[in-house]
């Protein structure tokens, strides 16, 4: 599969052929239809959160994801195979990311199915990227009950 990797860091990412992960246990294989570029990427890739994290290289960069789940793990409930999901990448150390062609995470966290009316490749940017637009929007302008947001449609993910 393809996908966008670092061998160290500081390094800039390049793209690379690497196996389609297996998931093990409890965890679920996702075909990744849209990611997105965020600034905790643009801080892996300039090495800032080496000492705070594990690194496991090639690592892949990307939390934020969307696609369709291609295959489960043992044990796995409350996923089917084809269903439209997203989520964010959320194991306790750096390796597997979503800007790869395929990515396994755990089932139990990290991952849901994609609400119906919102396009997978939107969906791609609604993790870390989505709740960091948000948080920017409260910034300037803190919700409250006689205030609301209106987000008329995020850029896609690619």
């Amino acid at each position: 599969m393809r996908a966008v990797t670092l061998n160290s860091v500081p390094e800039t990412p390049a793209l690379a052929d690497l196996p389609i992960p297996r998931p093990e246990p409890g965890e679920v294989l996702v075909k990744v239809a849209g990611s997105s570029v965020n600034g905790f990427d643009l801080s892996v890739a300039a090495g800032y959160v080496r000492q705070m994290l594990e690194h496991r290289f090639p690592l892949v960069v990307g939390k934020d994801f969307a696609g369709t789940v291609e295959a489960l793990g043992e044990g796995v409930e409350g996923f089917t195979v084809g269903q439209p999901v997203f989520g964010v990448v959320m194991k306790p150390f750096l390796g597997p990311g979503a800007m790869a062609e395929y990515l396994t995470v755990p089932a139990a966290y990290g991952i849901a199915p994609l609400p119906d009316g919102l396009a997978v490749e939107e969906a791609g940017a609604l993790g870390l990227a989505g709740t960091a637009a948000l948080d920017s929007l409260n910034a300037v302008a803190p919700a409250r009950q006689d205030r609301r947001h209106l987000l008329l449609k995020p850029l896609p993910a690619t």
